[in-house]
């Protein structure tokens, strides 16, 4: 989350001092409170003798307050705010019986934080990132993130194999450490490790199709300008 990125990236810390995550971020932006208004009987007591509170989904009725203090943000304000998170939630639906599993999903573990790396998609391709990285940016972790291809072939290289199986995989592997320095670490099922370096893909390996014809156009339209200069 770019808001996440920019608060922690800026020195901004929570009211008790602490970064800030997607979801106390994703509290900020549902904050009715802000608006100046209140909801109030939003949760009540379950029963008189566990005292357990619980959120009201119209077990009992609510109660809106109009004006009982000062806005922080206009209420329009915070209504639109509303819909984008509805249509950015309803962009990132994935529809079918459950999130798809990847072959190195769950597997790996960075070493620089210890969360788990998630795959992602750039204009180069899919990589592999540290969950931390990817919300908080390179100043809660700095560790790099890895391209889909690259793991294949380094897994493969372990595997002893030209190319990638996915269920070998499985079958012999139980986790691999990313390491500083672009090391893997392969660990198997029978108890030994093994130790692997992968190589940066340089810009022209990186560079997609897509992108070599974006760029050729803009070499030809830099040369018809000097032309009619």
């Amino acid at each position: 989350m770019a808001i996440v990125k920019t608060l922690n990236a800026n020195q901004l810390s929570t009211r008790n001092d602490n970064l800030w995550c997607k979801s106390s971020v994703m509290k900020v932006l549902r904050n009715y409170t802000y608006t100046g208004n209140l909801l109030l009987q939003k949760t009540f007591r379950g029963d008189y003798l566990s005292k357990c509170k619980l959120v009201n989904n119209g077990e009992l009725p609510q109660y809106h307050a109009i004006h009982t203090h000062k806005a922080i943000i206009p209420l329009d304000t915070f209504e639109k705010v509303q819909v984008e998170i509805t249509r950015r939630a309803e962009k990132h639906t994935h529809l079918g019986t459950g999130q798809k599993v990847y072959p190195f999903t769950g597997l790996l573990t960075c070493t620089v934080c210890g969360k788990h790396y998630r795959r992602k998609i750039t204009p180069t391709g899919f990589v592999w990132i540290c969950s931390t990285y990817n919300t908080l940016g390179k100043a809660a972790c700095a560790s790099k993130q890895i391209p889909e291809n690259t793991l294949m072939t380094v897994a493969a290289e372990v595997l002893g194999s030209n190319t990638f199986d996915s269920d070998a995989f499985h079958n012999k592997i139980t986790a691999v450490r990313v390491a500083e320095g672009n090391r893997l670490v392969f660990c198997f099922r029978d108890g030994t490790e093994a130790v692997k370096r992968w190589s940066d893909a340089s810009r022209a390996e990186s560079w997609t199709v897509e992108m070599r014809e974006a760029a050729r156009q803009k070499k030809l339209e830099r040369v018809e300008l000097r032309c009619k200069q």
